[in-house]
């Protein structure tokens, strides 16, 4: 599935900043299967993605892809209207679903993090953090975490 000629570094989608150092994105056009660690942002243009490893950074889905996140996102992630995200392992930072985006967490998958939701995001495992815009559905064992509220602010502690 990985195949070098459909990963490459590039600015076009902009610059993250590393141990005060600019560093371009890397950029996948097609089937592709990331493991170990990425420090730094990821634009998936098209194809099929899996995250095995971790990202250090965002990760923008575009329209059209099919992407399953069974390691760990760090930070930001982006779906795309006409995106389709299934989480069987974790993302720790926000996320922002499209209309017309979808996003699917797996029993054993954990969101933990903001959420704006314009799509839709279907919890089958956890779900824990601030919500704009459309719920979450629950469905199976899927849950919402509770905070802990510590002088009028709210922790989770996984």
């Amino acid at each position: 599935m990985n195949d070098k000629n459909v990963v490459h570094i590039s600015t076009k989608y902009g610059v993250d900043y590393y141990d005060n150092e600019e560093r371009p994105r890397l950029v996948i056009t097609g089937d592709y299967i990331l493991s170990g660690v990425h420090q730094g942002g990821v634009h998936v243009e098209a194809g099929r993605f899996q995250l095995d490893g971790t990202i250090k950074g965002s990760l923008e889905i575009q329209t059209g892809v099919h992407a399953t996140i069974r390691g760990n996102n760090r930070e930001h992630l982006s779906v795309a209207s006409g995106a389709h995200v299934v989480v069987t392992g974790s993302i720790n930072g926000s996320l922002h679903v499209a209309q017309g985006g979808v996003v699917i967490v797996e029993r054993g998958g954990k969101l933990a993090g903001s959420l704006h939701n314009d799509g839709e995001v279907i919890v089958r495992g956890v779900f824990g953090g601030a919500i704009v815009g459309s719920p979450v559905q629950l469905e199976g064992s899927g849950y919402i975490k509770e905070p802990t509220v510590r002088d009028g602010v709210n922790y989770y502690e996984w």
